[in-house]
């Protein structure tokens, strides 16, 4: 296993975009696709209880996001672990891992997280990538999708959303300014939370 961490303070600031708005922010700001559109799936991790997405519902810092993630239709071999602070969120990723019950645990206490968790939900959706000067690099996720965590049933929940968002790594930004070269507002979205409330509503 391979483990990247990356401390250096990290922003993520997510709009609610319908294609119209994507395609006039494209075209204003000529945004060029800095990857190729790929399929992001991850299954995400939480506590029997549900203690990271009663955190993260209620926005109370710090908090953590678990998960395992692959791209286009591959393996899930990416072990993500991302820790939400008052002001900026860093992320320490080990890549080439292997699910396994006690190593996820034995690399989550490696890093302060003591809980026990298990598989709580797939998520699967297309993402393009894109460059904004001076501001930093986009990402545009629909064709969301909710799943059961195991591969082996697949009744979905889809939604229809766009989410478009920005991510910065510096010391400080200027959301107001990011705001106004997107012209839409900042939304708080996460689509482990919608997902759980889509399970949820259909059970």
């Amino acid at each position: 296993m391979d483990l990247f961490k990356n401390n250096q303070k990290r922003h993520e600031i997510k709009f609610l975009i319908n294609p119209k708005e994507k395609n006039i922010l494209i075209d204003k700001n000529q945004l060029k696709k800095i990857f190729p559109d790929r399929i992001v799936e991850s299954v995400y991790f939480d506590t029997k209880d549900l203690q990271f997405f009663n955190l993260s519902e209620e926005g109370i810092t710090p908090r953590f996001k678990i998960r395992i993630r692959g791209y286009d239709n591959k393996k899930l071999n990416n072990l993500e672990i991302k820790t939400t602070n008052n002001y900026h969120r860093e992320k320490v990723i080990i890549k080439n891992f292997i699910f396994d019950n006690h190593e996820l645990h034995k690399n989550l206490k490696k890093i302060g997280i003591k809980q026990t968790v298990q598989k709580k939900i797939r998520i699967k959706y297309l993402r393009s990538y894109y460059e904004l000067e001076n501001v930093g690099r986009i990402t545009l996720d629909r064709n969301i999708e909710f799943l059961s965590p195991e591969e082996s049933f697949h009744n979905s929940k889809k939604i229809k959303q766009n989410i478009l968002e920005v991510k910065v790594q510096r010391e400080n930004i200027d959301k107001n300014f990011i705001e106004k070269i997107i012209n839409l507002k900042e939304t708080r979205f996460s689509k482990y939370c919608v997902g759980i409330n889509c399970i949820r509503d259909t059970n």
